[in-house]
């Protein structure tokens, strides 16, 4: 298996989180800070390890969708300039983000508002989820055509992953059978071999992805028993950065950023390009 996919895998379930430093430092605004004046430096948490979101590659390179909006937000905002460090556990990430080493997280984060009560979220978001799949081993037979399918399955889950509120909030209303929890923070290639091995029923994943996995693992690795789990269109789908309350005035200049690629089809054309799909678009 290609050596950086196997490096990339090891967080498309976790989403994980631990900064660690990195040679390439700024993106494209002015890139050039003095003493006396210049860009403001932000730093920015920014997941390490989503394939074709957000990779750093083995010559110290940034890739992906959210890396490359973020130039472009960069771009626009000459009065900042942005210092990545890359993010490879989820948890300390936000461990980041409390003691101000962070000043601001690009984790690819949807939206639940245990967050929302203790981080800042952004308004504007330049990924529209369309929920969650469900991977099984190939040939096992379970087929989940909506969320009231999922109880009795043991599941794998990360803790801190947005879906793992979404579980827990479903057995507390499916107390009758629940899905049983198997509370995991291995790598992808480990949690692979428990979903082949039987030790866990389904991953919840999405669908970019699933993709990646199945190209980096062979197309009997798994297969798709439901789609657009957990999705409901009136709340928001998307995926935000997060602040620490109090960079009202950060928070609102990024989002006024994004909003103009948005409106002007910069992202719209940035994600045909990067993933094959416009994800800038809610889901009919």
């Amino acid at each position: 298996m290609n050596r950086l996919i196997r490096f990339a895998l090891t967080l498309v379930l976790a989403l994980s989180v631990a900064a660690c430093g990195n040679n390439e430092n700024t993106s494209g605004a002015s890139g050039q800070e003095s003493a006396a004046s210049g860009p403001k430096t932000i730093t920015v948490g920014l997941v390490n390890g989503i394939p074709k979101i957000s990779v750093l590659d083995e010559n110290g390179k940034w890739q992906g969708y959210d890396y490359e909006t973020l130039v472009k937000i960069d771009d626009l905002l000459p009065q900042y300039v942005f210092k990545y460090e890359p993010i490879t556990d989820f948890q300390a990430a936000f461990v980041g983000l409390d003691t101000k080493a962070f000043d601001f997280l690009a984790v690819h984060a949807s939206w639940t508002k245990e967050r929302a009560d203790k981080y800042l979220y952004g308004e504007a978001s330049n990924y529209e989820n369309s929920g969650y799949t469900l991977k099984v081993k190939k040939g096992s037979g379970i087929v989940v055509k909506s969320e009231d399918d999922l109880g009795g399955l043991k599941i794998a889950l990360a803790p801190g992953a947005a879906v793992a509120s979404d579980v827990e909030k479903y057995n507390e209303q499916h107390s009758d059978k629940p899905i049983e929890i198997v509370w995991d923070t291995g790598t992808v290639e480990q949690q692979q071999a428990n979903l082949k091995s039987g030790a866990i029923d389904a991953l919840f994943g999405e669908p970019l992805n699933d993709k990646a996995l199945l190209e980096a693992y062979g197309k009997d690795a798994f297969e798709i028993a439901g789609d657009h789990l957990f999705y409901d269109s009136s709340k928001k789908n998307g995926t935000y950065l997060l602040y620490n309350y109090g960079s009202e005035s950060l928070r609102n200049e990024i989002d006024g950023a994004i909003n103009k690629l948005l409106e002007d089809g910069t992202l719209s054309n940035l994600s045909k390009e990067v993933l094959g799909i416009d994800v800038t678009v809610k889901p009919e």
